[in-house]
């Protein structure tokens, strides 16, 4: 099982016992420093049962997992899995230059980078503005592909005043 650093990770299980009785399950990490025991969580009923697993803050690297389950006579059984957590770290953009245009008039494409060790080819951008009535939703364009990308900054028609444009990428987990 992998997951990124600062991710909470869940699976789910099944557990049974052919003799019907109560069962108690347990949990134990061969690696406390990245999953300390308080951070895996059992959950589930009956046969049907969880496992969360939150890795200690800012930590990486791998544990072995083992849940035991044992019977009312103190029968165990036991299933082990490794759960892997690389780092994550948060997506970079580069700057784009404050712009001004004049009236009825826009920027043209304004070219930026965005970059990310651990997912480079899974990010995604967003742009919002702060003056809506200045700068529209549709008036954004974003373009390019990658590591290359542009934005197009076009207010609406007549408009004058200022606004802030946010630009963001966010790797699924960071922005």
């Amino acid at each position: 099982m992998k997951t990124f650093e600062d991710t909470t990770v869940s699976t789910t299980f099944k557990v049974k016992d052919s003799e019907g009785g109560t069962l108690t399950i347990t949990a134990a990490s061969s690696n406390t420093t990245l999953v300390p025991v308080n951070n895996i969580v059992l959950g589930g009923s009956g046969a049907n049962r969880t496992v969360t697993i939150t890795p200690a803050s800012g930590q990486t690297g791998s544990s072995t997992i083992t849940l035991t389950v044992t019977d009312a006579g103190g029968l165990t059984d036991t299933d082990t899995f490794v759960l892997t957590v690389s780092a994550n770290t948060a997506p970079t953009i580069s700057d784009i230059a404050n712009q001004t245009v004049p009236v009825d008039s826009g920027t043209g494409a304004l070219a930026f980078t965005v970059g990310d060790a651990e997912t480079p080819g899974a990010l995604t951008v967003g742009a919002a503005s702060s003056n809506t009535t200045l700068l529209p939703a549709g008036g954004i364009a974003l373009g390019g592909s990658g590591a290359n990308r542009t934005i197009t900054v076009t207010p609406a028609s007549g408009q004058t005043g200022a606004a802030t444009i946010t630009v963001t990428v966010s790797d699924g987990v960071n922005s």
